[in-house]
């Protein structure tokens, strides 16, 4: 059994605001996902096949139930100045008993490069150990995604596994996966 976590509406860091999605988003973010549909759709496992205005509202109903369960904390990356949807990070529960938690974390392609995915991952892996216990925080990459698995290194991740041919990718490739991991706050390397 999975213990739920209270986790907060928003989060916000220097440049942006992590916030819990509503179906009110839902038009932000097909927008969002659509612009950036082609990378998404290589290494996101939710992006196989077609993405509509309804994909996106299912997304903020899953999202919105993840969080009332107290197992996920979905957050869309907003720009505080006009509310702007540029991308999605995520915390969830992986076992309450240690406790640890994965982030995962998507980005919309013309925001790419300029670090918001980083400061939201620090955001949440701070929240993880600061408020939540952690003792463990962990970001599963596709070994081919590598501007991906430069965001734990660039935190202090220790790269910690590779795990090879456990799923399917996009293209019906056979998938490799580093697995990185960090098992205290102090690890955490400040943003530049």
């Amino acid at each position: 059994m999975i213990t739920p976590y209270t986790y907060p509406i928003e989060i916000p860091t220097a440049r942006l605001i992590l916030r819990r999605p509503t179906l009110e988003d839902a038009t932000g973010l097909h927008e969002a996902v659509t612009a950036s549909y082609p990378e998404l759709s290589r290494w996101m496992v939710w992006a196989r096949g077609s993405y509509n205005i309804e994909g996106a509202e299912q997304a903020c109903i899953r999202a919105k139930e993840g969080f009332e369960s107290g197992v996920r904390l979905p957050t869309l990356l907003r720009l505080p100045n006009d509310g702007k949807i540029i991308g999605m990070a995520e915390l969830e529960s992986i076992d309450p008993e240690v406790p640890s938690f994965e982030i995962g974390y998507w980005i919309h392609t013309a925001y790419s490069g300029h670090g918001y995915v980083t400061e939201a991952t620090h955001a949440l892996t701070t929240f993880a150990f600061r408020e939540l216990d952690s003792n463990r925080v962990q970001i599963r990459v596709d070994t081919n995604n590598q501007k991906s698995w430069a965001i734990p290194e660039r935190l202090g991740y220790a790269w910690e596994a590779t795990l090879k041919s456990t799923s399917r990718d996009n293209l019906g490739e056979l998938a490799t996966y580093r697995v990185y991991a960090m098992f205290e706050i102090e690890q955490l390397l400040p943003l530049e």
